[in-house]
């Protein structure tokens, strides 16, 4: 049956020490909360492209931003809670745009109810858009315990079961047969709460056009892992976004037949010319079709043969069992199996810096996955590779946050440290414009004004992942 509120809360705070019962639940996890805050002295990267600004000054009050600009010229209300951070770098909070509350890629996949909102939260993530759910009752639960307070964690904006073109591969996956029966669960699962929904396998051009025109009936959105459907096709459909960019692109395979998935999708890639007109003429109808791009570089770096590698303090958040699964995983690489050549690595950074240079709405997500690829750190490293691919910071920030606002619809609200905007904030300890390993030291994330401690979040889902 579906893990209610009630019960992913004793989830979470069975791993947590016991508070006073006068604490709300997710108290223990906040250090700033007061009506007006004041950030004074910090570098600013504000989600607008722009390079980082020195010696800033956010004036927060209830909830929202209020003021931005120089600390010698920005005032500071009186009844402000003053937080000196001389030395400390903030950024808007990301939207992320792949992301997953269960965890797969290992042996037993497991719903990460006490340990992938926090670790989310932890580092940065407000807004969390589910890639496809193997478990999308528990997925609703959980958004519903965020949102009510009870949990820590993003705004999650959920996808709901997987829409398969093909046989289903899980048994939360459904494959429609027509197009009513498409809409029958489009309507179903946007009363239940879905917002999105995720197309993958052998679709058709014409069951993904009458998925696209339901969701938007709805107010809903698509988007899609595709292979037998190109992107360029996809977009001339209408779909909102792509995911994972150029090494799922089947427009590429010489001889692609209408409607089918080649196998050898995601290999021939590697041998593809990006520079070559035929490609550069695709990324062009993508742009102009209007669907977005998500970039998920660093997932599919974690299949790349000597690059890729664990994290210490990722491996930490891993149940015992599973990390040595992980760490088996890891050590296959080396043997065969799913792998990611480095020069196909580097031409999914080259095809996405060319769909960015022509007018393409670029987003990122991290696909937790059995790889060691884990919530929060996954979306740090991103931030790493979108550097490593040629975008300055401020240009990989806004992929991260104020892009993904806006293919979310949400960039009016969020994804940006503007006047007027929710006060949705990453505090960093250091310069990560400068020296990129700096994203990691995530010390306090503002959520709608309220400042949650990273470290106690961390501390929250340690040795849970694969557990619960």
């Amino acid at each position: 049956m579906p893990l209610r509120p009630a019960a992913l809360l004793a989830a979470l705070t069975a791993a947590t020490p016991a508070v006073a019962q006068s604490q709300t639940p997710v108290a223990r996890y906040v250090s700033v909360d007061a009506p007006v805050v004041a950030l004074v002295g910090v570098r600013v990267i504000d989600g607008t492209g722009a390079g980082p600004r020195e010696d800033q000054t956010i004036v927060l009050r209830d909830g929202r931003i209020e003021a931005v600009g120089p600390a010698a010229t920005t005032p500071v209300p009186a009844a402000a809670r003053r937080l000196a951070l001389d030395g400390h770098t903030v950024i808007p909070g990301m939207v992320a745009l792949h992301e997953h509350t269960y965890f797969g890629g290992v042996r037993r996949m497991t719903q990460m109810a006490a340990s992938g909102a926090p670790l989310y939260l932890a580092f940065g993530v407000t807004t969390a858009m589910t890639a496809g759910s193997m478990f999308p009752y528990h997925e609703l639960s959980l958004k519903r315990a965020v949102d009510a307070g009870e949990l820590p964690g993003p705004r999650f904006l959920i996808t709901g079961p997987y829409l398969a073109g093909s046989a289903p591969r899980v048994s939360m996956s459904r494959r429609p047969a027509t197009p009513a029966e498409a809409r029958r669960l489009i309507d179903y699962w946007v009363d239940e709460g879905a917002t999105w929904f995720k197309v993958q396998g052998d679709v058709t051009r014409d069951m993904l056009g009458a998925i696209i025109e339901a969701a938007h009936a709805r107010g809903a959105r698509v988007t899609g892992h595709l292979c037998s459907v190109t992107f360029t096709e996809a977009s001339r459909l209408g779909i909102d976004a792509l995911q994972h960019g150029f090494i799922t692109n089947s427009d590429y395979v010489p001889g692609k037949e209408p409607d089918r998935c080649p196998p050898e999708n995601m290999r021939i890639q590697a041998d593809v010319d990006v520079g070559s007109d035929a490609v550069q003429a695709s990324i062009r109808e993508i742009v102009s079709g209007g669907a977005a791009v998500v970039s998920t570089l660093a997932v599919y770096e974690s299949f790349v043969p000597g690059r890729a590698r664990l994290d210490s303090a990722a491996m930490e958040m891993l149940e015992p069992e599973t990390r040595r699964e992980v760490e088996a995983n890891h050590a296959a690489l080396a043997t065969g199996g799913l792998t990611v050549p480095p020069r196909l690595l580097e031409k999914m950074m080259r095809w996405e810096r060319d769909f960015v240079a022509a007018g393409g709405l670029l987003g990122a997500g991290s696909d937790p996955w059995g790889t060691g690829f884990l919530p929060g750190f996954g979306n740090m490293r991103n931030y790493e590779l979108l550097r490593e691919a040629g975008f300055t910071a401020g240009e990989a920030i806004r992929i991260m946050t104020l892009n993904g606002a806006r293919i979310v619809g949400e960039d009016r609200r969020i994804g940006s440290i503007v006047p007027g905007k929710a006060a949705d904030l990453v505090v960093i300890r250091g310069n990560p414009a400068a020296n990129l390993a700096d994203i990691y030291q995530v010390v306090t994330v503002f959520k709608d004004g309220r400042g949650y401690d990273s470290a106690r979040l961390r501390d929250a889902a340690r040795g849970l992942v694969g557990l619960r």
